[in-house]
């Protein structure tokens, strides 16, 4: 009887651990999925800033003399018209005159500048309605291009004169660049942009010329001249849009109102000058700090009106921004990441080698960050992160979740509780995954981590 009872629970044991090895076979694969939603797809890149400053003003004092103190500090934000530093000179009454001189010097500079613009203004003008005739002209010649003796000949008449005149405008071009290289940068960069693009004008327009004088006209030269002659006007057209002179003359018109204010100061307080912000903005250098006389050639202070992000830019990356673009500054704070509203301000033309903190070279461009208005907060370690493509409505799966069989992009589904292999059309990779362009729908669960083993065609599973 034992033995029976005994071989009754054997018996027991293992139907038990087969319906356990059964079940455990049949049971489904657990797996994490990612149920697919339409969402905003985005390319980005991060690189490390730094605090900078855009705008620098140095400031002169306008008599030398005896410094009487010093008000600020070196990093200290100040408002227009905080005081900097105060200086005494016996010798005022001959400052005074001088102040005077140099106003009378700053008020000349101004009226040179307005008389420099309104001829650059005045030339362009004539241009403009010159090359507006010229491509009347062209187009009329164009309508009735099958005299051909007729038309090359119409056409190189009216090629010489476009370039008669863009040399004319070249030579224009050249004097004024000549002529500003002593002012400040941005008028120079200015003035050289603008040089550049009538020699470029120039050249374009004489290769057409030389095509014309060897051969007869055609539909495409006929096409050249037409663009020629419309992007000449179009650039033409914002010439005379522009001012040249405006950020000189704010300059010349704020050294004015300094000098006036210090002559009433002299007068009044009897060779006391004082320095006064002519800006808001932040004092970047003391450079008469801990010293006893200050010099009218040697600035007593520097001051930014603009606090800016510094950044460099990988060459690689800089097709895929431009300035105006909006970024995202992050700030490391220890309560955790801060992320403030930034925009592109500036973007230089030349490369530069950096090298990484791990010994890598590699060549960047300079790019300056305005971040939004007060928000940037100074002495916390600060990235950059640009998008450099967007995508709505997107389906993304995870980098893991792709695979590749029999030559194709795969992904697993599951699908009524089944596992089964997905053919895929795989778009952009972006920063969080891949986008999906043909293969899958809202709403498909894919499996999440690709290199599972246990994955199988037609396998029970479950997240």
């Amino acid at each position: 009887m034992k033995k029976i009872v005994k071989l009754v629970l054997l018996l027991l044991v293992v139907l038990a651990a087969g319906a356990g090895a059964y079940l455990y076979k049949t049971a489904p694969l657990q797996v994490e999925t990612e149920v697919l939603r339409p969402e905003t797809a985005t390319l980005t890149f991060t690189e490390q800033g730094d605090y900078a400053y855009d705008n620098q003003y140095d400031l002169y004092p306008l008599v030398s003399g005896e410094i009487l103190g010093v008000h600020v500090k070196k990093g200290q934000t100040v408002k227009k018209g905080d005081v900097i530093a105060e200086v005494y000179d016996p010798d005022y009454p001959y400052q005074v005159k001088q102040l005077r001189s140099s106003i009378s010097g700053y008020n000349a500079q101004i009226a040179n500048l307005g008389l420099q613009e309104q001829k650059e203004h005045d030339n362009a003008a004539v241009t403009l309605e010159t090359l507006k005739g010229q491509l009347a002209t062209l187009r009329t010649e164009m309508a009735k291009s099958g005299d051909t003796t007729h038309s090359i000949e119409k056409q190189i008449q009216v090629q010489a004169n476009v370039v008669d005149m863009n040399q004319r405008n070249a030579d224009l071009a050249h004097e004024y660049y000549r002529d500003v290289r002593d002012l400040d940068d941005e008028t120079i960069r200015t003035a050289k942009e603008a040089y550049n693009q009538a020699r470029s004008i120039l050249y374009q327009s004489q290769l057409v010329l030389e095509q014309l004088r060897g051969g007869k006209p055609s539909e495409e030269l006929y096409q050249a001249q037409e663009s020629a002659l419309e992007t000449q006007i179009e650039s033409t057209s914002a010439l005379l849009e522009k001012g040249y002179s405006s950020g000189m003359q704010q300059y010349y018109q704020s050294q004015i109102e300094a000098a006036k204010l210090s002559i009433a100061q002299m007068t009044e307080k009897k060779g006391r000058a004082t320095i006064y912000a002519p800006v808001a903005g932040v004092i970047t250098d003391l450079p008469v700090l801990n010293k006893n006389i200050a010099e009218q050639q040697a600035p007593v202070a520097k001051i930014s009106s603009e606090e800016v992000v510094e950044t460099f830019i990988p060459v690689r990356e800089i097709d895929g921004v431009k300035v105006g673009d909006q970024v995202d500054l992050l700030l490391d704070k220890r309560m955790g990441e801060k992320t403030i509203k930034g925009q592109v301000l500036k973007i230089e033309g030349e490369a530069q080698v950096k090298t990484s903190s791990l010994g890598v070279e590699e060549r960047k461009i300079r790019a300056l960050i305005q971040p939004k208005e007060n928000a940037l907060e100074i002495g916390y370690d600060i990235d950059v992160r640009f998008t450099v493509y967007t995508r709505q409505n997107a389906l993304v799966v995870p980098k893991t979740a792709m695979f590749e069989k029999d030559g194709g992009d795969c992904v697993w589904i599951v699908k009524n509780g089944v596992l089964a292999v997905q053919k895929v059309t795989k778009g952009v990779e972006t920063s969080d995954g891949c986008i999906i362009e043909k293969g899958l729908s809202a709403g498909d669960a894919v499996v999440v981590d690709a290199d599972n083993e246990n994955l199988a065609q037609g396998k029970r599973a479950q997240s």
